[in-house]
């Protein structure tokens, strides 16, 4: 495609041929700059627009694109914990700033403004860096739809978070926390349940949550993790997991299957006892027979376990920043000081990228790394004495 420039005036223009338009010949001429290398510049872009199918919207603003995006695509496509944490980004964050802005006139300087002036309101980078995610991410897909021919994005430097650490229970003050606990209440009672699958599975919250029974091959020693029972923005939803690698199926104890056969007859008999008052869950109209459940059969709500932790750490003494979350990384953290490979401990966790196990578990990684510098060490010292015998 031809095309050229010409100067009219005190400014440069650039032209180029469009082809026919309803039987007519188009030409296309825009002004290109105040020098004849910004004309020569603006027809470049211009032609490589032209071709690709770029036409940029010309009214359409940040705000008007991004809910559209939120609406019709994050909603339909992702989590609907994900909608609500985008939602809610982009509401307290990105409209206030940028929403007025006409989508093809958002420049990068604007987004680094909207980035340094949420870093003054001290949230944490963590919430920086996901507030930046959510943009790039819109304007990503702006551009696979050909209504933005560049995401300015890419040119703002990516917050970063803070190396994360992750903060674990002792075995000692696990089983005080379970010694804290009077079986003979049922309050108590479910949570140690909860507290022995977690630890020895490393389950997160809305995993643990949406057990159910069915899950469950006492023959062969597995659970399989299927659903996710998660609380957000106000509602609890029952989900597939986080991600593909997140449904995944778990070797358990002989003596976890004995404890989780032990409170199936607990239930069972609750059942019994409730009669027609037994609460049954129903989610997407569909019925299920969690584990974790109170004596009337309701399902134990993922918000509790989060409280009730929070109550016995409390009671504990213990005053490092621990969450039931935690008891995840604790999990994991105890595997690995027993010399589990982090690829086993990956599947287990069910992480979708290896180096999300390796970067949280770095410093435990570090002294396995010291152990096996003294059993290298002593094997060396152990060659050098023979050969001194010799």
């Amino acid at each position: 495609m031809q095309g050229g420039v010409r100067k009219r005036g005190a400014k440069w223009y650039y032209y180029f041929d469009a082809g026919k338009v309803n039987g007519k010949r188009k030409k296309i001429e825009r002004v290109g700059g105040r020098t004849k290398k910004e004309a020569q510049d603006a027809l470049r872009k211009a032609l490589n627009d032209f071709e690709t199918g770029y036409t940029p919207p010309n009214k359409l603003t940040v705000y008007d694109y991004l809910n559209d995006w939120l609406e019709n695509f994050i909603k339909e496509n992702r989590k609907i914990n994900t909608y609500n944490r985008y939602k809610g980004l982009l509401k307290n964050y990105i409209y206030p700033a940028i929403g007025n802005i006409k989508l093809k006139d958002l420049k990068p300087i604007q987004i680094d403004t909207m980035i340094n002036e949420v870093r003054q309101s001290n949230i944490s980078n963590s919430t920086l860096q996901h507030i930046y995610g959510t943009l790039n991410s819109g304007l990503n897909r702006a551009v696979k739809l050909r209504v933005l021919n560049d995401n300015p994005c890419k040119y703002v430097d990516r917050p970063k978070r803070e190396k994360f650490t992750a903060n674990v229970l002792t075995v000692e003050e696990f089983y005080k926390m379970l010694d804290l606990l009077n079986i003979d209440s049922y309050n108590d009672y479910i949570f140690s349940i909860a507290l022995q699958i977690v630890l020895e599975l490393g389950l997160r919250r809305g995993e643990l949550s949406g057990l159910e029974w069915k899950n469950i091959d006492f023959e062969n020693n597995t659970i399989t993790i299927a659903n996710n029972l998660i609380y957000s923005n106000g509602k609890t939803y029952l989900d597939t997991p986080k991600t593909e690698e997140s449904k995944r199926t778990i070797y358990i104890s002989n003596e976890l299957k004995q404890l989780l056969r032990s409170h199936k007859k607990i239930q069972s008999e609750h059942r019994l006892k409730y009669g027609p008052y037994y609460i049954i869950n129903n989610y997407n109209n569909q019925k299920y027979d969690f584990i974790m459940t109170w004596e009337s059969g309701k399902h134990v709500h993922p918000l509790y376990y989060t409280q009730r932790f929070r109550r016995l750490l409390k009671r504990l003494g213990i005053e490092r920043s621990i969450r039931f979350h935690d008891l995840r990384h604790t999990n994991a953290t105890l595997l690995l000081s027993q010399g589990v490979d982090f690829k086993t401990i990956q599947i287990r966790l069910g992480h979708a990228d290896i180096n999300t196990t390796l970067n949280i578990y770095s410093h435990v990684d570090l002294e396995m790394q010291k152990k096996a510098t003294e059993k290298l060490t002593n094997l060396l010292e152990g060659g050098k004495s023979v050969a001194k015998q010799k």
